[in-house]
């Protein structure tokens, strides 16, 4: 699997409500995710060949990049009397940050547009939650 599409997939569980932990998978060195109250590997799953993956959920085409394991926060603390749109909120503005931070070092044109358009992405989600 390319880093690219790994990122990708990594994006769509982000968006999709799934929370990066600071833990690595020991097969593939990629995060681990909490998803559906489960800790999983989103990336090992798709290892397989093509031809034995169930047929993706539609999804918005979104990359970010994979966070060296260093730099991978701790979860957020629980949400507070303020509720879990707060959570959200501040779990997303750690990740356009993030984003920010990789994009002043990166060399690639082509890599720098993709985070680019994962920043836009995630300030288009929040200025959404903002309106709730």
């Amino acid at each position: 699997m390319t880093a690219d599409k790994a990122d990708e997939v990594m994006a769509e569980y982000l968006l999709k409500g799934g929370k990066m932990l600071a833990k690595s998978c020991k097969v593939c060195g990629y995060p681990l995710f909490e998803y559906r109250g489960e800790t999983q590997c989103v990336i090992c799953p798709l290892e397989t060949p093509e031809e034995l993956l169930p047929e993706p959920e539609p999804s918005r085409p979104v990359s970010a990049p994979r966070a060296p394991e260093e730099s991978v926060r701790s979860p957020a603390p629980a949400a507070t009397a303020s509720g879990p749109q707060d959570r959200v909120s501040s779990e997303l503005e750690q990740t356009i940050i993030h984003l920010c931070e990789r994009i002043r070092g990166e060399q690639r044109a082509g890599e720098c547009l993709t985070l680019m358009m994962a920043v836009e992405r995630g300030a288009e989600a929040l200025a959404t939650l903002g309106q709730r």
